[in-house]
């Protein structure tokens, strides 16, 4: 079976048609109704991503889900049109304010086995978490890359605040969701995002608590220089400090206000304790700034 595709951005390539018997599978969710797939394409250009969306869970424990992220969090829709619709919309954005992400294209109608997806740019490379963990890359090379990093993060989060715009912001921030590929850093999964934007600096904290996380994991015992290029290439410290004070008395930062008080009963829990480790590495590295 083929099926063509026409670009979306007038930089894409030409339409070419795709063959959908030879999919790779490159990751298929094991719960709910099993539609929820990543499928990597060939066509005459080379490779195309082809995300199908569908019930991460039960429909009563999606139905359950949908009202605490919407009503209490103030997270968009949990449901696979609403998921796939926010992608699209936020991909969009981001593009368009000069963040990179994959590329979308269009399609037609697809068959009743692919009832919700998107087609998108295959990007050819590791993601940052694999590059930083890769013993091949010096150390150098990886602070060159954390530092372009932390530029275009900082000038993310002034942007979002400029424009009181959560969409700018990651709901599952990690560097396992952003791929370094020819020079290019490129963010992606945005299927879930907040829409609460009476607290802009409390959702980029709590970003910044993801990435920090996740460099402390993937940088291992370059932790800490890795860090410190970091801050140094982050111009507003302050977003750190704040984030850091808050992991001290919950752990975490708190998603909404009301949810500080479940965080502050639960501080001793291991999920929470295992923080402390990067957080006294970060307090110790913010202390030496001005």
């Amino acid at each position: 079976m083929t099926l063509s595709y026409s670009p979306v951005h007038d930089d894409c390539a030409a339409a070419k048609p795709i063959d959908l018997g030879e999919a790779q599978v490159l990751n298929v969710s094991q719960r709910g109704d099993g539609r929820q797939k990543i499928l990597k394409v060939a066509c005459d250009t080379g490779f195309i991503i082809l995300k199908c969306y569908g019930l991460k869970r039960t429909r009563l424990r999606a139905l359950v889900r949908q009202f605490g992220s919407f009503f209490l969090i103030k997270k968009s829709s949990v449901t696979a049109r609403g998921r796939r619709a926010t992608e699209i919309a936020v991909m969009t954005l981001w593009k368009r304010e000069g963040f990179d992400v994959p590329t979308l294209y269009d399609l037609p109608e697809l068959p009743p086995d692919f009832p919700c997806c998107i087609a998108m740019e295959w990007i050819p490379g590791p993601t940052l978490v694999e590059t930083l963990r890769d013993e091949n890359n010096s150390l150098d090379f990886k602070k060159e890359i954390i530092a372009r990093y932390a530029g275009l993060w900082a000038k993310r989060h002034a942007r979002a605040i400029e424009l009181n715009e959560p969409r700018l912001l990651q709901e599952n921030p990690t560097l396992s969701h952003v791929f370094y590929s020819d020079g290019r850093l490129v963010h992606f999964d945005f299927e879930i995002v907040f829409t609460w934007k009476k607290d802009m600096e409390r959702l980029i904290r709590r970003e910044i608590v993801g990435v920090v996380h996740s460099l402390a994991k993937a940088g291992r015992e370059h932790f800490e220089p890795l860090l410190n290029t970091l801050l140094d290439n982050y111009p507003e410290l302050s977003h750190f400090r704040q984030a850091v004070a808050e992991l001290e008395r919950y752990g975490t930062v708190p998603e909404v206000g009301w949810s500080a008080v479940l965080h502050l009963l639960t501080r001793r829990r291991n999920r929470y304790l295992k923080r402390q480790y990067f957080t006294d590495i970060l307090d110790r590295a913010l202390k030496k700034r001005p």
